[in-house]
């Protein structure tokens, strides 16, 4: 077969496969536009874990709908003031609480009847409880 032929073979079904997305759909890429890391180590200093949650529903990205979501969500219970962070693009929220306060549940309940008012729901990422270990790549 000739290499022209081939190329054209190979670019005619790129045309009719489904995107490839990689920003913002994997878990990894949710916490990351959400990750603080001056937040986290105040929160983790003070042995209260950072609670990692994918936002579901209809979300108009625009600095109006950041506010307003931060506005309700800020003041969750048990949740700490000043460390929610939110990502319309990645539909993406991380808050630090207290687990003595309140459960990681109770927090999530909290959240998700603040967050009902604009028809969104909470998907649980992850928590984090202590500091990542990064381990060095042995040769």
């Amino acid at each position: 077969m000739k290499p022209a032929a081939v190329t054209l073979g190979i670019m005619l079904a790129a045309l009719h496969a489904p995107p490839a997305f990689a920003c913002g759909y994997c878990v990894e890429d949710k916490i990351a536009s959400v990750y603080d890391h001056a937040v986290i180590t105040r929160a983790l200093d003070a042995r209260h874990q950072i609670a990692f949650f994918g936002i579901d529903g209809a979300i108009v990205v625009d600095a109006k709908a950041v506010r307003e979501l931060e506005a309700l969500a800020s003041n969750a219970e048990g949740a700490d003031k000043g460390s929610l962070r939110i990502s319309l693009d990645s539909a993406a929220l991380a808050v630090a609480f207290d687990p003595r306060r309140t459960s990681f549940s109770g927090l999530q309940k909290s959240l998700e009847k603040k967050l009902a008012a604009k028809h969104l729901s909470l998907l649980p990422l992850r928590v984090m409880d202590a500091p990542a270990t990064i381990k060095v790549a042995a040769p």
